[in-house]
């Protein structure tokens, strides 16, 4: 893999919720930051794929940081967060600020945490992938973020074991529908039929209800934020066709996906 760091969006457009100062990847790279604490006037958003680093702030919290790792920092709040020297990872990032995002009250508190299950790094990358055409497309964007933090928020409880918290992670980062369940079932030591009534009970969806609603939200941030037919939408979210898609996204939504997309 070619180490580089990609930014994607730059200066996006000032709106009426906010904006996207700077979004972009880190690819098998030393991330450009110092170890001293830092201020920024805006969120900053770091999940780490790859590799391990360290954390820092000014309320003397000091952790290692490992794959899997949100962090999260609020406006004007001295902190640090970096690989040890010539140390390399992966990494999402973004910065932005505005009024959707101080409605959310877990942005208030600052550091790394690990939800469960973990949100999906392909819908954040489709989210962060290109700058906005519009205002109008900047807004959506920003709505796609907010919409893609709330699952941020750490929603691991003691009522969910440890072998449905990762068939979580990973049925929410299948946005193909290529994910055997019978295989997780049995890569968890379960029955399939196990797997299914235990998952059920402790989620409140069976697995493959909680992976079509992934799918489904993945399919809302593609009409927002993409110029992607109905038909390549659906192929690249694993439904049969755009009439299958269609028909979900309505009984979902209560929209059309073309209704949707207008909005």
């Amino acid at each position: 893999m070619t180490e580089r760091t990609i930014v994607t969006i730059a200066e996006g457009p000032v709106t009426r919720l906010g904006q996207l100062v700077l979004a972009g990847e880190v690819i098998d790279s030393e991330p450009i930051m110092s170890p001293a604490l830092r201020v920024m006037d805006a969120y900053v958003l770091s999940v780490l794929i790859d590799g391990e680093g360290n954390y820092r702030d000014a309320d003397g919290r000091a952790e290692r940081i490992t794959a899997g790792a949100h962090t999260l920092v609020p406006p004007g709040f001295p902190h640090t967060y970096h690989t040890d020297p010539g140390e390399r990872w992966t990494e999402l990032f973004a910065v932005f600020t505005g009024p959707i995002f101080d409605a959310l009250p877990h942005l208030t508190g600052a550091g790394p945490r690990y939800p469960t299950p973990q949100p999906s790094v392909e819908a954040l990358r489709t989210v962060l992938r290109a700058p906005p055409k519009t205002r109008r497309a900047a807004e959506h964007q920003l709505m796609a973020l907010a919409d893609w933090l709330v699952d941020v928020e750490d929603t691991t409880t003691e009522d969910v074991s440890m072998e449905i918290m990762d068939a979580m992670t990973r049925l929410a980062d299948d946005l193909t529908a290529s994910t055997d369940l019978a295989a997780i079932a049995a890569e968890a030591g379960l029955s399939y039929d196990t797997f299914r009534r235990r998952f059920a009970k402790q989620v409140g969806q069976t697995p493959a209800a909680f992976r079509n609603v992934r799918r489904l939200q993945a399919a809302a941030t593609l009409l927002r934020l993409t110029d992607l037919t109905h038909r390549e939408i659906a192929r690249t979210l694993g439904f049969a066709d755009e009439f299958h898609l269609s028909r979900r996204f309505r009984t979902h939504f209560g929209v059309a996906p073309r209704d949707y997309r207008r909005t």
